[in-house]
């Protein structure tokens, strides 16, 4: 019989399989397929998500320089490539941050950045849906929840580098 169903504290947690190294080498080959992906069909120049902070006019002037075919291509990039692309980010950087620093608590920094990216993501199509009206209200809640988003990128980059620093020098 298998020695974990004798032993369930053999049982490994969902945190412990999610940071072990196969699968988060898996991970971020998903990771780099999906940012291949998404460059096919979400313009950068129009692509509000990768930028810090907009106004709502902003957003709409850049949505609205898009024709009828990449309105379109834009609505799927979100919708089958994006949203999917979410939950794989978010847990490659969920299992790297718990295998730097071995604490649960750790991936409430990825899961935030979930959160905001999915509420920017709807209020991008919401915004997409609703053209040629312009709901700027929509735009300015787009811009609070990229911001968001990227505010807790950046911590998520520092606490990276601070685990690996700490792993790499200071673990005895």
């Amino acid at each position: 019989m298998s020695q974990t169903l004798l032993n369930p504290s053999a049982m490994k947690s969902p945190l412990q399989i999610l940071s072990n190294w196969k699968i988060l080498l898996l991970l971020f080959a998903l990771v780099l397929l999906a940012n291949f992906l998404l460059g096919q069909f979400m313009p950068k120049e129009q692509a509000l998500d990768l930028k810090f902070a907009y106004s709502a006019k902003e957003a709409y002037d850049s949505i609205l320089q898009l024709d009828e075919n990449g309105l379109k291509r834009y609505r799927f990039g979100i919708l089958a490539l994006d949203m999917p692309y979410i939950l794989i980010y978010g847990l490659f950087f969920s299992g790297v941050m718990f295998k730097l620093w071995g604490r649960p608590w750790t991936i409430l920094i990825p899961i935030s950045i979930m959160v905001l990216d999915f509420f920017e993501n709807v209020m991008v199509l919401e915004m997409l849906g609703h053209l040629p009206e312009q709901h700027l209200n929509l735009g300015s809640l787009a811009s609070i929840f990229t911001t968001g988003k990227w505010i807790f990128v950046s911590i998520l980059g520092l606490s990276i580098l601070s685990g690996l620093i700490r792993n790499l020098f200071f673990k005895k």
